[in-house]
C-alpha cells in the first residue's frame, strides 16, 4: 500500500512540476477571461492528457511487451533539449495571448499544447508501470491538477505567486522530465528478466 501512495506521489510531483507553466499561464488568463473558464479550460485539458496518456500506457504494452520502459528516452530527451534551450537563454516560447472572452474549447486547446511536457512525462511513467500502480499514477497526476487549479483560484491575487517564484520554479521542468527519463529507462532493466 505504501508502495501505490509514493508512486501517486511521484505522478502527483511529475505533474505539478511539468505543469508549472501552465499554472502561471492559468493565473494571467483568469485576468483576461475570467476564473470560471480559465480553470475549467485548464482542468478539461488536463483530464484528456492524462487519459491520453493512460490510453498510450495501455497500449505500449499490446504493441511492444517488455520496451515500455524505453519510451523513457522521451521524456530524458526533451528535458535534455529544454535545460540546453535554458542554459543559452533562447527560450523561445511565446507568452500565451488570447483576447478577452476566449471560450473554453481555446483555453483547452491552449493548455492541451502547454501541457505537451507532462504528457511526454506521464505517457511513459504509466506505461513502465504494472495495472495498481497506473491507477495511483493517475489518481495523483489527477489530485495534482485538482490542487493546481486551486492554487490558481487562491493565488490570482497574489504577487507571489506571479512573481519571481514562478518564474525560478519553471526552470526545475527540465529536471524533472529528465529524472523522470532516467527513472524509466533503469526499470526497465528489471522488466525484461
Amino acid at each position: 500500500m505504501l508502495d501505490l501512495a509514493v508512486f501517486g506521489l511521484s505522478a502527483f510531483m511529475a505533474q505539478v512540476l511539468t505543469n508549472l507553466d501552465n499554472l502561471a499561464a492559468l493565473l494571467a488568463l483568469m485576468l483576461v477571461s475570467g476564473a470560471k473558464r480559465s480553470v475549467f479550460g485548464f482542468l478539461l485539458a488536463q483530464l484528456i492528457v492524462i487519459c491520453a496518456a493512460m490510453l498510450v500506457a495501455l497500449g505500449v504494452d499490446d504493441v511492444v511487451p517488455h520496451w515500455a520502459g524505453y519510451l523513457g528516452v522521451i521524456p530524458l530527451s526533451l528535458g535534455s533539449f529544454a535545460l540546453i534551450r535554458q542554459r543559452r537563454g533562447s527560450d523561445t516560447q511565446a507568452d500565451p495571448h488570447l483576447e478577452t472572452g476566449a471560450s473554453i474549447v481555446v483555453v483547452t486547446l491552449l493548455f492541451i499544447s502547454l501541457s505537451m511536457d507532462t504528457f511526454a512525462v506521464l505517457a511513459p511513467l504509466l506505461a513502465d508501470s504494472a495495472p495498481g500502480y497506473r491507477t495511483a499514477g493517475v489518481a495523483g497526476a489527477v489530485l495534482a491538477a485538482l490542487s493546481l487549479a486551486t492554487l490558481a483560484l487562491l493565488g490570482a491575487k497574489s504577487p507571489l505567486m506571479t512573481g519571481k517564484l514562478a518564474r525560478r520554479l519553471e526552470t526545475l521542468v527540465p529536471y524533472v522530465m529528465i529524472c523522470a527519463g532516467l527513472y524509466i529507462l533503469s526499470n526497465s532493466w528489471t522488466d525484461a528478466v
